[in-house]
């Protein structure tokens, strides 16, 4: 079919199906800003794992006991583990003026705590930072150690509230996807039959399967892009308002970037579009007999 009949069907058709056009665009802007919502918290994360690998650091807590013989061969033997990049001791004086620093914010907490109070400790720069949970269980409970702490572990909880919130963005997703897919169905078996006589005449001519079904299959479509549209506006919007806006000034953490906005969009313009125009071939196999 020529582009300018194909055009103008088309244009009939969303009319004719204004209201549930809007509905169809405006289940779809959701689904997708959902979906686009949990790509942009699994870029977050990412973006997270990536800034710390590079910081985290394995304490070595020594015991009070320890000789410095023991300090030494235990030193001597973490140089030699290929896992270990490097190792640094700290005296309790220079433990305790580390959690000065960190708890500078609290005064009560370091007003409790004196330099006696904390042992000295091997701090331990890892070759491979996600090998640290391998590096505490190799040297818990040695000789002269008291305590093994890896940095990494205690940042699980952060991770594991990420992912929840990812997996809540993608069953949303999932969820607005179904009722998506049902207004888009009703819209094709509205258009079908309010079309029923147009189609009828087009087959009496010869027009072919394709021909026939192409104008549902683009009004499907259409409605599919301008949901990917918005809910990729969507995206941007929170980027520029919250991401870069609200956020920037609130965490100690690196915030992801503007290429997983576009990749992420991409991605929601590609599922809007394939999506509906699968889902309505669907619903043409049903509703239009050709």
């Amino acid at each position: 079919m020529r582009p300018g009949p194909l055009a103008s069907l088309l244009w009939t058709g969303l009319r004719r199906n204004l209201a549930m056009t809007g509905a169809v665009i405006v289940t779809v802007t959701i689904c997708l800003a959902m979906l686009g919502a949990g790509l942009l918290l699994r870029a977050q994360v990412h973006t997270i794992d990536g800034f710390l690998l590079d910081q985290i650091e394995v304490v070595v807590d020594l015991s009070d006991g320890i000789t410095p013989a023991e300090r030494s061969a235990l030193e001597a033997e973490m140089r030699r583990d290929p896992l270990i990049a490097g190792v640094r001791y700290e005296t309790k004086k220079q433990v305790y003026e580390r959690f000065r620093r960190d708890f500078r914010g609290s005064p009560d907490v370091v007003a409790g705590v004196g330099p006696e109070d904390l042992p000295a400790a091997l701090r331990l720069t890892l070759a491979d930072p996600r090998a640290s949970r391998d590096i505490a269980v190799t040297y818990t409970g040695l000789d002269g150690v008291e305590a093994v702490r890896d940095q990494r572990a205690l940042l699980d909880p952060l991770y594991r509230f990420l992912d929840a919130f990812t997996v809540g963005a993608f069953t949303l997703a999932a969820v607005q996807a179904l009722a998506s897919f049902a207004l888009i169905y009703t819209m094709i078996r509205i258009s079908a039959h309010a079309r029923r006589r147009e189609t009828a005449i087009m087959k009496l001519v010869g027009a072919s399967n394709a021909t026939i079904r192409a104008p549902f299959v683009l009004e499907s479509a259409v409605a599919g892009l301008a949901g990917g549209l918005l809910a990729a506006g969507v995206l941007v919007a929170a980027k520029v308002f919250l991401v870069d806006g609200k956020f920037a000034r609130q965490t100690m953490f690196p915030l992801f970037g503007w290429a997983a906005v576009w990749e992420s969009a991409v991605v929601v313009l590609a599922a809007g579009v394939l999506a509906a125009a699968v889902m309505a071939s669907i619903a043409l196999r049903r509703h239009l007999r050709v």
